[in-house]
């Protein structure tokens, strides 16, 4: 698949897939590798990590210690995850590049990089929030939906 520029040169069709360690963003992406990966496609992996919580919940904050701790760990459960998709890669001969992307808002993280990457299209999970719960807290799906300019699907497994 490949897509045109404004001036009418190819250029590859290039994919981003927000991923984390949950099994909706796997199933996305391996959705997308069933139904709709070409050879050619530049897929992009991006990763926006939790940011740690820095008070307690009693209203102190976290040490210094705790917070390198909770650093660390999401650095190898980060590492952990791009393993993981880097031998689906190796199993199904597909390439694709990393990104992690340390954002506060993960909607606004996956459509910024999705323009600067001049991304031809999205495929994100979603959680399957319940109505209440989505119109509280919002849904990162449901930014990157309204506010994307590139196609974006959706994989609700």
């Amino acid at each position: 698949m490949t897509s045109h520029t404004a001036s009418g040169d190819h250029k590859d069709f290039v994919v981003v897939i927000p991923v984390d360690r949950s099994k909706h963003s796997e199933q996305a992406y391996d959705w997308y590798l069933r139904n709709l990966h070409r050879p050619g496609n530049h897929i992009f992996l991006i990763h926006i990590p939790e940011r740690p919580t820095l008070h307690t919940a009693k209203g102190g904050r976290l040490s210094d210690g705790e917070i390198q701790r909770l650093m660390q760990k999401e650095k190898e459960e980060t590492e952990e995850m791009i393993n993981k998709y880097s031998n689906k890669h190796l199993e199904t001969n597909v390439q694709a590049e990393y990104k992690t992307i340390y954002a506060n808002k993960a909607g606004e993280a996956i459509v910024d990089t999705a323009n600067e990457l001049l991304a031809d299209m999205i495929v994100m999970g979603t959680r399957g929030m319940g109505t209440i719960r989505r119109t509280i807290l919002g849904s990162v799906s449901d930014y990157v939906v309204h506010h994307s300019h590139q196609p974006v699907i959706i994989c609700k497994i």
